[in-house]
């Protein structure tokens, strides 16, 4: 494989810019947190078409672009097909949960537990969802530090150096305003993210140039929608089940829902979602389907987002992509660790250790707790680099097949159906963990017993990797309704349960509307516009640079057409006016 160049001194001024501009914006609305509600769920007044972008950024991270860019490498345009079936989820999980959610009138996303089950389901949730929110944390720092540490390998810092570095960022970025900074800058970033793709897109293409030739150049199968080992039987038993419970049940995505004032915003925000969905997977992995022409032989296939972009994109233009994929894990990162953070303060400390906590010292406590997951979510990551003969989608997917069922099925049960009780919802999450952790770990173990024979019998590889999976998640599901089932008939509910939740469907009847009165309704259009002229006015000023010292009129031209479509966006939402 040819030399592939790292990033220079303009790409780093970009990086700056980027950060210097995001953590103003943060320090600019800690200032407006004055109540837990404003940290933990935006105060409630949140556009659907804001609410909704932030839960579109929420959903994937560098992740998304190095775990699919490695399938697009290896297996073709299966990684287009295994995100399109997720506007499909969402929608699916919009209509039958979306506004159950809404109705719910809770703050975090656990604070319905303990009315609708008891104060021992409410906590023994908190502590087993915990881990799994978590484990996928970790794997989002890793991926993004691999594409920077590929990208800025003249630093001479080792991937350990760049998760540390990536997660202290992360820490940061979330501690300063809370959900209303993460809603807000979500959107600079899906902007930010967007002209990046599009841009890295088109150069790409016309690199490629005949379609028919790129086309015919390609491997046998990779036109294949769903090839071994993503068959169709790992598209459905594994990725659906997976992201339907994902979309359903998961902390910061639902969290989401409570920025919202009505269930009409909740419905705008769901299509919305589904949209951006449909059309952003062929821009994201195309360069990964186009490396394999223009860049073969790429060893860690890890990389080839990393790689594909230093060949392509021109001098100051891979910051910008660089900030864009860091911009996309801290947006997910953002809403996982403040919605973290406000369980631990919330749905334990104030329950548990001092019910009548102060506003203030919630909001300090919810900091606090921002740290301390930080940290772990760090040593986490580094736990994972030091595994062998999984690439991160098998462990992203091994990850929620253990956890996941056992963890969100009794939180949607509990939504949708009156009949399971307390007993029910313990049984469910023992059975579930156990069924789902014990088929992961032996797999763990068979992997590193048989990594060597797995690379040249493929049949082996199929069994141990897509195939188990499929089978673990499936068991897992069975594993936790049986045993919702099972613990609910073993015993009678109690009387104060029963009322308790026959009280909680009949608020669940009841439609959602904000009735808050304190302040008018956040208008976002402002400082996103001025975020976005402000990155845009940087990027131009790099521009000129570009020009000047390295002479690169080409460069030149691109990155200053870029900034141009920056500012433009920016005066756009500057002078937009919301309704009233």
């Amino acid at each position: 494989m040819e030399s592939i160049p790292s990033i220079h001194l303009p790409d780093y001024l970009v990086i700056l810019a980027y950060f210097l501009i995001i953590v103003l914006v943060g320090l600019s609305f800690a200032r407006y947190i004055q109540k837990a509600k404003d940290y933990f769920a935006a105060g409630s007044i949140m556009p659907w078409w804001l609410a909704g972008t932030s839960f579109y950024k929420a959903s994937f991270s560098a992740l998304l672009f190095v775990i699919y860019n490695e399938i697009a490498y290896k297996y073709g345009i299966v990684a287009i097909v295994i995100t399109w079936i997720m506007p499909i989820c969402i929608l699916l999980s919009g209509y039958l949960i979306a506004h159950r959610w809404r109705r719910s009138r809770v703050v975090t996303p656990l604070g319905f537990m303990e009315r609708r089950y008891s104060p021992a389901v409410h906590q023994v949730f908190v502590w087993t969802g915990l881990p799994l929110r978590m484990f996928d944390n970790s794997l989002k720092i890793l991926s993004t530090s691999i594409i920077f540490t590929v990208a800025m390998r003249s630093l001479g810092l080792s991937l350990f150096w760049f998760m540390v570095g990536i997660g202290v960022i992360m820490i940061l970025y979330s501690f300063l305003g809370g959900q209303m900074t993460v809603v807000i800058t979500d959107f600079v970033n899906v902007s930010i993210l967007a002209v990046a793709v599009i841009t890295l897109f088109i150069l790409t293409l016309n690199r490629v140039g005949n379609l028919g030739d790129f086309f015919d150049r390609l491997p046998p199968g990779f036109l294949h929608p769903a090839p071994e080992p993503y068959g169709w039987s790992y598209l459905l038993f594994t990725v659906f089940l997976i992201t339907v419970l994902t979309y359903s049940a998961s902390w910061a995505l639902v969290q989401k829902y409570n920025t919202l004032k009505s269930e009409k915003e909740v419905r705008k925000m769901i299509g919305w979602i589904a949209f951006l969905m449909f059309i952003m997977p062929p821009l994201f992995f195309f360069p990964g389907l186009a490396a394999r022409v223009l860049v073969p032989g790429i060893e860690n296939a890890k990389e080839v987002y990393a790689i594909i972009s230093l060949k392509i994109l021109p001098i100051g233009l891979m910051g910008f992509v660089l900030a864009a994929v860091i911009s996309s894990t801290m947006s997910t990162l953002g809403s996982e660790f403040n919605t973290l953070s406000g369980v631990l303060t919330r749905d334990f400390y104030k329950k548990k250790i001092k019910p009548d906590l102060s506003e203030k010292e919630e909001v300090f406590l919810g900091r606090l707790f921002t740290i301390v997951i930080g940290v772990l979510t760090i040593l986490l990551a580094v736990l994972f680099n030091s595994l062998k003969g999984f690439n991160l989608m098998d462990i992203m997917f091994r990850i929620f097949s253990a956890f996941g069922p056992a963890i969100m099925i009794p939180l949607v049960f509990g939504l949708l159906f009156k009949r399971f009780n307390a007993r029910g919802a313990l049984w469910g999450v023992v059975a579930g963990s156990l069924t789902g952790v014990l088929l992961v770990l032996a797999n763990f173990f068979l992997v590193q017993m048989f990594v060597e024979e797995m690379r040249v019998n493929a049949r082996l590889d199929f069994w141990l990797r897509s195939a188990w999976n499929s089978v673990a998640t499936v068991l897992s599901v069975a594993a936790t309704i049986l045993g919702m089932w099972w613990g609910t008939r073993s015993r009678p509910t109690p009387a104060e349960e029963m009322a308790r939740r026959e009280a909680f469907f009949a608020d669940l009847e009841r439609p959602f509307l904000f009735e808050g009165q304190e302040r008018k309704a956040f208008s976002p259009f402002g400082v996103i516009g001025l975020t976005l002229i402000a990155f845009g006015l940087a990027f131009a000023a790099v521009s000129f640079l570009v020009l000047l010292y390295y002479q690169d009129g080409r460069a030149w031209r691109i990155d200053l057409t870029v900034a141009g479509v920056l500012i433009l966006l920016g005066l756009l939402m500057r002078v937009a006016r919301p309704e009233r």
